[in-house]
């Protein structure tokens, strides 16, 4: 794709974010903490909200990148589980919303 090119989604902040993380990860060589700010309230996404499954997926990738260096495009080809990810996810909303009702 040349440059510049706009991404947009319907709401522009979710998958585009997504999107541009993957793109300044891949093509840019920027690190997930860099990358990953295109997930941030300034772009009007919320990652207490379901849509936080999307920072789950590089906190996963992080977490296992430290471990032992992976591309996030080999990590996605070869250990990726959707469905290992979900339940993940859905087991730490589900204890975030155990703690904030201990509050």
């Amino acid at each position: 794709m040349e440059r510049p090119f706009l991404m947009h989604c319907k709401s522009g902040a979710d998958r585009t974010g997504l999107v541009a993380t993957l793109y300044l990860m891949v093509k840019e060589g920027q690190t997930v903490a860099q990358a990953r700010k295109q997930l941030s309230f300034r772009y009007l996404h919320i990652r207490r909200t379901s849509t936080g499954i999307l920072d789950h997926f590089f906190d996963v990738y992080e977490a296992r990148n430290a471990q032992a260096p992976i591309a996030i495009e080999e990590w996605i080809k070869t250990e990726y589980d959707r469905d290992a990810l979900t339940e993940s996810f859905a087991q730490k909303q589900a204890a975030l919303k155990f703690w904030q009702g201990w509050r």
